[in-house]
């Protein structure tokens, strides 16, 4: 049998409506049934009625209030934000963005970024401290969008009980959300000034090389996103995947430092004679750059702009496997081929290139112990340009065998 939601009074979900807005000083709205998902009641914070100024310091603390099938009433704010959005800030990317849920993985994550950290811990001490003042039981969810949340057992309370039940636990969230903001402009300012320098130092240093490598290959290049913890890497430059030039030189396609030094790697040789997207991405979906089974590679989702929208966006749609089978055309280079073009410009540009063990790939590295960073510069563009030499002579080579 269907489960039936249970229907609230109109006169009822009226008065929450009206004593959120006489609490908080703000129009709310009231959820149309078909909206309410399971939900039997939903009241929310109407900002369509808001001016900007309004909007930009409402206090969200109570952004909405619903009542479950099951009897629990939920008062919950707004998300303090996404996760990923300190990714400009720290070159973090989480790609497991429910890994912060688990309070053990806070420290594993504080170095990588210190900030969202100190704010997540924060706010769960807010909270802590007003259940203690209210008497409410609110939660800090750290998921993808970090929210507070309280709720209470409504089930056998008359609409009385229930109206000051709502009231106490939306004015200690809304106190919650005060507080939180306050961390953010005091406490939070600061923590984020304290790592400012070196984070800017690092910021201007990598759009020196990023555009120092345009110069030389004339790809294009993104910053990189350290995406596992304690990686090591503390900057990165990756070339642009979405790049419309598949003809450009490539030699230089992945830069990274540690603290031991820099490498430099070239995209996989198999990719070489790709001329598109479509193209370049069944390659890589047929394992030209790592061995993988394909069908468990076509579940990460490669895919390729095929059209644009109605608003001029470049739409994307996944490659199915009769495309990578088709367009997935790797081109076969000789390892003796490219260890004597590796030794060639490793002579040539007094460097000493590479080839990787476990895929068509040249290499380059050097320890940075000492190093200024403009002498980091100088060995960067040595070693780019003997790749890029590499790959333009390999590429001669691979066109001149289809044809």
């Amino acid at each position: 049998m269907t489960e039936v939601t249970p229907e609230a009074p109109d006169k009822f979900v009226q008065k929450v409506k009206e004593l959120l807005e006489s609490v908080t000083g703000k129009p709310y709205g009231i959820s149309e049934k078909r909206d309410l998902r399971g939900r039997v009641w939903w009241v929310y914070i109407d900002r369509e009625k808001l001016s900007l100024s309004e909007d930009l310091s409402l206090n969200r603390g109570a952004k909405g209030v619903e009542e479950e099938k099951d009897g629990t009433i939920k008062v919950y704010s707004d998300n303090f934000y996404h996760i990923n959005d300190w990714d400009e800030d720290y070159g973090f990317y989480f790609e497991d963005t429910e890994v912060l849920l688990d309070r053990r993985n806070w420290e594993k994550y504080r170095r990588e970024v210190p900030r969202l950290i100190a704010e997540l811990e924060a706010a769960e001490g807010i909270a802590n401290e007003l259940n203690k003042k209210y008497g409410t039981n609110i939660i800090l969810w750290s998921g993808e969008k970090p929210y507070l949340e309280t709720c209470f057992d409504a089930r056998g309370m008359g609409e009385g009980e229930k109206l000051q039940e709502i009231e106490r636990h939306a004015r200690a969230m809304l106190k919650a959300w005060e507080r939180e903001n306050k961390w953010v402009d005091t406490i939070g300012a600061e923590i984020y000034k304290k790592t400012e320098r070196s984070r800017m130092r690092i910021v201007k240093f990598r759009k020196n090389i990023i555009s120092l490598l345009q110069d030389i290959t004339k790809s294009e290049y993104i910053r990189g996103y350290k995406k596992e913890l304690l990686s090591g890497v503390l900057w990165s430059v990756v070339g642009s995947y979405y790049t419309k030039d598949y003809n450009s030189n490539r030699g230089v396609w992945y830069v990274k430092e540690t603290k031991e030094g820099i490498a430099l790697f070239s995209d996989n040789f198999e990719t070489i004679n790709a001329r598109n997207e479509l193209e370049y991405n069944s390659i890589k979906l047929m394992g030209g750059v790592t061995a993988g089974d394909l069908e468990a590679r076509l579940k990460s989702a490669f895919t390729f702009h095929h059209e644009v929208n109605e608003r001029g966006w470049n739409v994307a749609r996944p490659i199915t496997q009769q495309d990578a089978t088709k367009y997935g055309r790797k081109t076969i280079v000789s390892p003796q081929l490219l260890e004597d073009v590796a030794k060639q410009v490793s002579g040539e540009f007094g460097v000493d290139v590479k080839v990787m063990k476990d895929k068509p790939v040249l290499m380059t590295e050097f320890k940075t112990k000492g190093l200024k960073q403009q002498e980091k510069i100088h060995e960067i563009e040595r070693r780019a340009k003997a790749l890029a030499e590499a790959w333009n002579r390999i590429k001669e080579l691979a066109i001149s065998e289809t044809n």
